[in-house]
C-alpha cells in the first residue's frame, strides 16, 4: 500500500507493507468509527471477547489522542503483513521544529547532533537519527515486547523535522522489526502534486 499525505506545498508518499488502515485526526466522530470497525472485524463479534474488544479499542484511542495532541500529519495501523499474517503496529508522521540552532556545515551533521543519544542511519533520503527500545507491555496476564522507534530526519526545505514514530506491540524479534521499519522509512519520497484532471 502506498500512502500519500500532502506536506509543505508537495506530497509525501511511503510504502507500507501488506494491510494498513488509515485513521483520520481532523474528525474525532470519524476516528471512533473507524476504530470500532477496526477492532470488530480483527477481534471478531464473540461475546467472550467483549472485553479484549475494549481493551484494544481503548489502546486504540489512546493512540489516536496521542497524535492528536502533537503536530501528527498521518496516522496508520497495521492490520497483516501478508494475507492471515496478523501484524499489529502503529505509525504516525508529524513535522517538529529542530531542538538546535542551524548548522552552518550541512543538514547531516545537524541531525547527528540534535539527536546525539540516536543512531545515524543512511538512508536513500539521506541520514536519519533512529532510536528505539523495547519495552514489556501487558495484556490481560500476560506481557509481551513492545518495540518503539523514532526515525527524524530534515523536511524539505529543511526548515523543520520530520519524526516517524512507530508503536510495534508483540515484537518478538525485534531487529528482524528493525529491519523492515527501516526498509519502509527507506521508501519515504518526496513530490510534486500530482495534476488533477480537468
Amino acid at each position: 500500500m502506498t500512502r500519500q499525505t500532502s506536506f509543505g506545498g508537495g506530497e509525501l508518499a511511503v510504502i507500507l507493507p501488506g494491510t494498513w488502515a488509515a485513521i483520520p485526526l481532523d474528525d474525532p466522530e470519524a476516528a471512533s468509527k473507524r476504530i470500532s470497525a477496526l477492532v470488530k472485524s480483527q477481534v471478531g463479534r464473540s461475546d467472550r471477547l467483549a472485553r479484549v474488544r475494549r481493551d484494544v479499542k481503548s489502546q486504540l484511542e489512546g493512540v489516536v489522542a496521542d497524535a492528536r495532541s502533537g503536530d501528527v500529519f498521518s496516522l496508520a495501523l497495521s492490520m497483516e503483513i501478508l494475507p492471515g499474517v496478523p501484524f499489529p503496529a502503529a505509525m504516525s508522521m508529524s513535522k517538529e521544529n529542530w531542538p538546535i540552532a542551524d548548522d552552518p556545515d550541512s543538514e547531516v551533521s545537524r541531525i547527528v547532533r540534535a539527536y546525539p543519544q540516536a543512531t545515524p542511519v543512511e538512508l536513500s533520503i539521506g541520514t536519519v537519527a533512529r532510536s528505539s527500545r523495547v519495552t514489556s507491555q501487558r495484556y490481560d496476564e500476560q506481557s509481551a515486547p513492545e518495540l518503539v522507534v523514532d526515525y527524524r530526519f530534515p523536511a524539505p526545505g529543511g526548515e523543520h523535522v520530520i519524526r516517524v514514530h512507530v508503536n510495534a506491540p508483540m515484537a518478538y524479534e525485534d531487529e528482524l522489526y528493525l529491519e523492515l521499519f527501516d526498509a519502509i522509512v527507506d521508501s519515504i519520497t518526496f513530490r510534486e502534486p500530482l495534476a488533477v484532471a480537468d
